[in-house]
């Protein structure tokens, strides 16, 4: 082979060798060009991930305090309407309080007005009819006194006896000073001043219980009449003061007997021949207490016995007149609200 020809045949092995070459160089330019793409393309992604990372935790943190800041805002409005609404629930509490105290005021006022004008009438009504049975228990009394002062027997209140006149007008006297007591203690103190006009002493004893006290004694001396209630002794003690009680009837002492010592009163002294009359004074048909009168000492009317014992009769009745009438004021004035 000429020489002209192995050039061209090295000629041609050279060009196909850089074509080649040239292809093969192109192979791994692409192939590094592609690879390059690919890198920068995954860290473009991995960028952008973290990049993603950061904004969603950023909106994340600002969505918590977003929400934070909201729950604290509504927390506050919450408190706050809760605190209104407290405020406005105990106002009306008050109010509706206040109301109710006012309508029981009311009601109450309404319903004591009722109360006291039925009261008052019930009070008037019972004022009536007290008094009524009072002025009628008081008839009554001056009837049977008047009945018993014209039926006594003759012996007692004979025409023809010196004072008899004088006798009944002082039981008609005493009766109507009886009337005319206006309480208890009025009426004790008039019958003991009214009976020692009768006799030479008298007293007036009260019951109580199972003892007989000293009420008053005119004639027994300035000690008992100082202080008569000294006198406190057994129901048993007191001679015939305490049968007259026992006994709910009068006892007497004749001028003629000679009683025994059981049946003279301690604080009498009482002396041979002298008579004594002890007479019940009967309240609602209890023994109350006791009218006593002797004639020691002076000489006295031979009615003097009948006479005490009007008095005591009529005592009784005046006594129960009034404390009828006490016990009808104890009610109405004792506890007005709640009679």
């Amino acid at each position: 082979m000429g020489r002209e020809e192995k050039f061209q045949a090295s000629e041609q092995l050279v060009q196909r060798i850089r074509r080649q070459a040239k292809q093969e160089m192109r192979g791994v330019v692409s192939e590094l060009l592609t690879q390059a793409v690919r890198e920068r393309a995954s860290g473009t992604v991995e960028d952008r991930h973290v990049v993603e990372d950061v904004q969603l935790k950023a909106v994340r943190d600002e969505g918590a305090r977003v929400r934070a800041e909201v729950e604290r805002v509504w927390a506050a409005k919450f408190k706050e309407a809760n605190e209104a609404a407290t405020e406005a629930l105990k106002s009306a509490r008050e109010d509706a309080d206040r109301q109710l105290i006012e309508k029981v005021a009311s009601v109450r006022a309404e319903g004591q007005r009722v109360l006291e004008a039925a009261l008052e009438a019930a009070r008037q009504e019972a004022d009536r009819n007290l008094e009524a049975r009072v002025n009628q228990v008081r008839r009554q009394a001056e009837n049977i006194v008047a009945s018993e002062l014209a039926t006594e027997p003759v012996e007692a209140f004979a025409p023809e006896e010196p004072g008899t006149g004088e006798v009944l007008g002082d039981v008609l006297g005493a009766v109507r000073r009886l009337n005319e007591a206006s309480s208890l203690t009025e009426a004790l103190d008039a019958l003991g001043q009214t009976a020692v006009e009768h006799v030479s002493r008298a007293a007036v004893l009260t019951v109580q219980e199972d003892q007989v006290r000293g009420w008053s004694f005119v004639g027994f001396g300035d000690a008992l009449e100082r202080d008569a209630r000294r006198v406190a002794l057994a129901v048993g003690e007191t001679g015939l003061i305490g049968r007259a009680v026992v006994a709910a009837a009068s006892c007497e002492i004749g001028t003629d007997d000679e009683p025994s010592d059981d049946l003279r009163p301690p604080f009498a002294g009482l002396q041979p021949g002298a008579g004594a009359l002890a007479s019940p004074i009967r309240v609602g048909g209890q023994v109350m207490a006791v009218l006593y009168g002797d004639d020691q000492g002076e000489t006295t009317h031979p009615a003097w016995r009948q006479a005490l014992e009007i008095l005591a009769r009529h005592a009784g009745h005046c006594l129960e007149a009034l404390t009828a009438t006490r016990a009808a004021q104890l009610v109405r004035y004792e506890n007005p609200d709640h009679t």
